[in-house]
């Protein structure tokens, strides 16, 4: 199975992951299993646990153009100069660290990160319309990995 997390807050661009994850949910990829994280903490441990194959969406910060989309690998993280925005008590990038280094991690997965803007400069109650708008690309963007995802298990 296919675990799809999004993580995040309800709080502006750092909803992002949150959005993309309750959008999935209404109408789960065959083969996937999707999970609205809200600053998961800790809790991602458990998250990751388990499956085959994970896919996580949270915001980023890296400096490049509010919107994109950043797609890595988990072998990846953490990578100097990105930041996942870290609301959550224990980061993402803390967490898959911690979970591989417990053997708890599946064999595959991915990061999408959706570029944000920093907190001051975007309201606490509503994402930015650029962030917004990345959205609906990186559902898009979810349905192709875990197309892929399970044409290979």
């Amino acid at each position: 199975m296919i675990r799809v997390i999004g993580i995040g807050s309800p709080f502006g661009d750092d909803a992002a992951g949150l959005v993309v994850a309750q959008t999935l949910a209404a109408a789960p990829p065959p083969g996937a299993e999707v999970v609205v994280a809200d600053r998961p903490g800790a809790d991602l441990l458990e998250l990751l646990d388990g499956v085959e194959a994970v896919i996580l969406i949270d915001a980023v910060q890296s400096g490049a153009p509010l919107g994109t989309l950043h797609d890595l690998d988990l072998e990846a993280l953490p990578q100097e100069g990105f930041a996942l925005v870290s609301s959550h008590a224990l980061g993402v990038a803390e967490a898959v660290q911690l979970a591989r280094a417990l053997g708890r991690t599946p064999a595959r997965g991915r990061l999408l990160g959706i570029e944000a803007a920093p907190a001051r400069a975007a309201s606490v109650e509503e994402m930015t319309p650029t962030t917004g708008a990345a959205v609906e690309r990186a559902v898009r963007r979810v349905h192709e990995w875990v197309e892929r995802l399970t044409s290979v298990t």
